[in-house]
């Protein structure tokens, strides 16, 4: 089946497709709002992008997707420049809040809402310039940010989190056997908080300008340059990675 776009910067307005409101805020600030349900089942992965703004996915125990989308700027007449667009067919699915290709208006802001089934497969979330926010996910997923930082928790599968310039902060998540966890960020701080003390791991933790703190026993490297850590627990996996070129690395733990 052909991919079908639900909403679509060259389609009739959204107020029509998706019974959208719109209400002027506090001083000469616009906003609008569409929203509805995506027919796609948990299988099906779902992409987001958004280039200025806030990402927020939460899993929860309905079994269905529902997407949010608001849009933000100095007026009604520009908030047609951030295109809102939804696809769902040949079992994928996507939901942008995009400017025009090379512009990053940061008075324009396009955020993204998502309550999804915790089972829900994601494909990429991308946005340049904000914060992304994810929680209560199973089946993994892997988040960039550009310019800006990551907020997650309880998080499980295979987890890849990264930032440009920001700071990433992942708590509470679990290390199932066939997962892992990633975090990278250039310019930032990251903060690993396990919601339980893993009891088989591998642990790589380098952070190139900045000091490595952490309630488990690493090795760390604290001579001059790099700082380095590892441990391993139990047999060696699943692995977790941390990269930081100019941060700290925390790394905390409850007992078990």
């Amino acid at each position: 089946m052909p991919a079908r776009s639900l909403f679509h910067a060259a389609a009739p307005p959204l107020c029509v497709l998706l019974g959208l409101s719109m209400q002027p805020t506090i001083g000469a600030e616009h906003t609008d709002r569409s929203s509805r349900t995506l027919p796609i089942s948990p299988t099906t992965p779902l992409t987001l992008r958004a280039t200025v703004g806030t990402v927020t996915v939460v899993g929860w125990d309905q079994p269905r997707v529902d997407v949010e989308v608001i849009r933000q700027g100095p007026s009604a007449q520009r908030l047609p420049a951030i295109a809102v667009a939804v696809q769902t067919g040949e079992g994928q699915a996507s939901v942008t809040a995009l400017q025009a290709p090379g512009a990053t208006d940061a008075g324009l802001t396009g955020s993204i809402i998502v309550h999804a089934p915790i089972d829900q497969v994601f494909g990429d979330i991308d946005l340049f310039e904000g914060r992304i926010s994810l929680k209560n996910l199973r089946r993994g997923v892997r988040a960039h940010v550009e310019h800006g930082s990551i907020d997650a928790s309880s998080l499980a599968g295979r987890i890849r989190l990264e930032s440009g310039i920001g700071d990433v902060r992942l708590s509470a998540s679990e290390l199932s056997d066939d997962g892992s966890i990633r975090l990278r960020t250039f310019n930032g701080d990251i903060t690993l908080d396990f919601g339980s003390r893993p009891l088989q791991a591998r642990i790589l933790a380098l952070s190139l300008g900045g000091a490595i703190h952490s309630d488990l026993p690493l090795a760390v490297r604290t001579s001059f340059g790099p700082r380095f850590g590892e441990l391993t627990l139990g047999r060696g996996s699943p692995m977790v990675s941390i990269d930081v070129v100019r941060g700290d690395i925390r790394i905390t733990s409850a007992r078990p």
